[in-house]
């Protein structure tokens, strides 16, 4: 099986201006075979990071693929269609809400992600309190130098103006416990997409939060 090419990247981009369903069933043949490169992309992800997480190993490669179908009963854009391909992995799959990884591949706007997004209030305070319990192994974590060097900081949207309750706005470690999402992103040119080889970099990226992703699945036991 082939790795993502310059053609699958083009089909994203026509399907971006053609986004209905009559273009969609003339090209899903295009579309299936991206999913069959998807897939084996994922199965050799999820099997290098299973081999230093269990938890990670029991994913399954077809499950880890997000569908194509977008929802659009909330939405004023009503086009039916995504125009990437989105897998993720971790500690009980893509459905799970533990945290984990998550890559997206699309012209000009492929990325990997990692780490918790969108926490309920109850997963947030757990996250929160597993954090201050533990801000120095955290702190450790997130400096790290290949964490720094790899990916942009931690995703500051959507953070609270003030000190969450219960947190002094003293806390050293205040400006973590204000975040409402706790993810790294790295992303990636086309260029490197398409390099046969991409897959070796994606998971020497995805192990460097390995730690991350384990610290903040520790914080949600309480939670899940």
């Amino acid at each position: 099986m082939k790795t993502i090419d310059q053609k699958d990247l083009l089909f994203f981009q026509e399907l971006s201006q053609n986004n209905h369903r009559e273009w969609f069933q003339t090209h899903k043949s295009k579309y299936d075979f991206i999913v069959e490169k998807a897939k084996v992309l994922a199965s050799k992800w999820i099997n290098a990071l299973g081999e230093l997480d269990a938890d990670i190993a029991i994913n399954n490669s077809q499950k880890a693929i997000f569908r194509i179908y977008r929802d659009v009963r909330f939405s004023k854009d009503k086009t039916p269609y995504k125009t990437h391909i989105g897998m993720a992995i971790g500690k009980g799959g893509r459905k799970a809400r533990w945290a984990g990884w998550y890559f997206q591949i699309a012209p000009n706007e492929s990325f990997l992600a990692a780490g918790k997004w969108a926490p309920d209030g109850k997963e947030l305070k757990a996250l929160r309190q597993e954090i201050d319990y533990n801000w120095d192994e955290f702190e450790r974590i997130i400096s790290a130098k290949e964490v720094k060097k790899t990916y942009t900081a931690l995703d500051t949207n959507e953070s609270l103006k003030t000190a969450p309750k219960g947190y002094d706005i003293t806390h050293p470690a205040i400006e973590i416990l204000k975040l409402k999402h706790f993810i790294f992103e790295k992303s990636y040119t086309d260029e490197e997409i398409l390099r046969p080889d991409f897959i070796e970099q994606l998971i020497r990226d995805s192990k460097i939060l390995l730690p991350f992703v384990q610290f903040l699945n520790r914080g949600l036991e309480d939670a899940l």
